[in-house]
């Protein structure tokens, strides 16, 4: 069994030494044309948010996020890490466990990280914990939103962990919502609007916390790079809709991926209107 120190230097020497290069391609949507991240880098570090849409399971995806995170910081030492993948009834363990204060054994048994974040979330946070960037655990806690999904949104009205103003009214993202569900959506009948009620407490939870880290931030607020699955942010639907709702000065910039064999192709339009930047990265075998 490998121990927690050799684990951590194995991740630092693969991440180190892998060059990303032949295995992904960035599109600038507004142009069409290749970038790289030192250029996104310099775009977006000019916002107040950026939101990076992932596929939960890709690791150069995974590999892309933290390299962006890491390039950002450079321009801006003032960010702050937003992760869906923790939800808000963490946030103090998390905390504690970025100023050293408790062991990751400890952590992990309280903070209930996803099945994958050995491999996927780990090292982002142990890049913070290292630099001294702030994480916020922006989610609403998984019950709360299977409450919504069984009983309605009011089920959970005055709930501290969810955020105080949900939107689960008509609009694209809701048409968006139930065309991924496809024939369910009609085997559901109205029981489908409880279902897109749930998706939308996770959305304006994280929005609602990320708008509280820009207003506590005042005049000068911090960038936030908030990590999510790709649904929560493309086409500025989602999370990017509702924050914007919330903070209509703020700048916000989106970044997603689409999974291809062939990274040299042309986007299609489709593709092109996901976000600001999008990376073609190999699909998961």
């Amino acid at each position: 069994m490998r121990t927690p120190l050799l684990l951590s230097i194995l991740i630092l020497l693969s991440t180190a030494c892998r060059s990303l290069g032949p295995t992904y391609r960035a599109v600038d949507t507004r142009s069409g044309k290749t970038t790289d991240l030192e250029r996104m880098a310099d775009e977006l570090s000019q916002e107040d948010v950026v939101f990076v849409g992932e596929y939960h399971d890709n690791d150069v995806g995974h590999e892309l996020e933290l390299a962006l995170i890491q390039k950002l910081h450079q321009r801006r030492p003032d960010l702050v890490v937003s992760m869906e993948m923790f939800e808000r009834d963490v946030q103090n363990i998390l905390d504690l466990y970025l100023a050293g204060a408790v062991d990751e054994e400890t952590f992990l048994a309280r903070a209930r990280p996803w099945p994958n974040y050995p491999e996927h979330y780990r090292p982002v946070v142990e890049w913070a914990k290292k630099a001294g960037v702030a994480v916020l655990a922006a989610n609403c806690p998984r019950p709360i939103a299977g409450r919504v999904s069984q009983e309605g949104r009011w089920s959970i009205s005055g709930d501290p962990w969810a955020a105080r103003r949900i939107d689960a009214g008509p609009g694209a993202y809701h048409d968006k919502f139930v065309g991924l569900m496809g024939d369910h959506a009609a085997e559901m009948g109205a029981k489908v609007e409880d279902f897109f009620a749930a998706q939308c407490t996770k959305d304006d939870t994280m929005a609602e916390s990320i708008a509280a880290v820009l207003a506590a931030g005042g005049e000068h607020p911090p960038l936030v790079v908030h990590l999510c699955g790709a649904f929560h942010s493309d086409e500025s639907l989602g999370t990017v809709e509702r924050l914007a709702a919330r903070v209509p000065k703020a700048a916000i910039g989106v970044v997603t991926m689409v999974d291809s064999a062939d990274r040299t192709r042309e986007l299609s339009d489709k593709e092109r209107s996901l976000a600001d930047f999008v990376w073609v990265v190999p699909p998961m075998e």
